[in-house]
């Protein structure tokens, strides 16, 4: 094996072996350079949402103003809502929408997809299908963004949920106009 490698090389082009071993370099430099740019770029991402979430909005709060025009655009305040159910959360959240009527977020998965609103619709076949002896496989979640959005109202409407199991994050956000 040794031997037909070295007498295979012997017969490879030298000048192509260099280029290809300088390619092989620039390639390894550039995903360097990519992993940098990367860790770059989480650094500014971290900067950015340092100074919208934190130190503009302290700022505005110390001088007990809700916004302010500047050169750069009409400044303003906002509240962001962010949750998710981690896959540990998921019974006990469902369990907690649907006991709360707040069941008709969840979205169902049983060989076909059934859209928000359509839980008990998929409950109901899924019952059905396990009284014919099948026992299928049903998928269930809540998409992100409808998680939030029912976050956000249910805040701002006063009612309590509970944050651990829907992973709530709110937090200032400036908006620039």
């Amino acid at each position: 094996m040794v031997e037909t490698l070295v007498s295979s090389l012997e017969a490879v082009d030298k000048d192509k072996t260099v280029k290809i071993s300088n390619l092989v370099k620039e390639m390894i430099d550039t995903r360097q350079a990519i992993e940098n740019a990367e860790q770059e770029v989480k650094k500014l991402k971290a900067k950015h949402e340092s100074i919208s979430s934190e130190q503009i909005p302290n700022l505005m709060h110390e001088m007990q103003i809700d916004g302010i025009k500047t050169p750069h655009g009409t400044i303003e305040i906002a509240q962001k809502y962010r949750a998710y159910i981690s896959k540990a959360n998921q019974p006990m959240a469902f369990a907690w929408l649907r006991k709360e009527g707040h069941g008709s977020i969840i979205k169902s998965e049983l060989k076909a997809e059934f859209g928000m609103g359509e839980d008990k619709k998929a409950q109901q076949l899924l019952a059905e299908l396990q009284s014919k002896g099948v026992n299928p496989v049903m998928k269930e979640g809540v998409h992100h963004s409808t998680l939030s959005s029912w976050v956000k109202d249910m805040t701002e409407k006063g009612i309590d949920i509970p944050d651990e199991l829907f992973g709530v994050y709110i937090a200032n956000e400036t908006k620039i106009k």
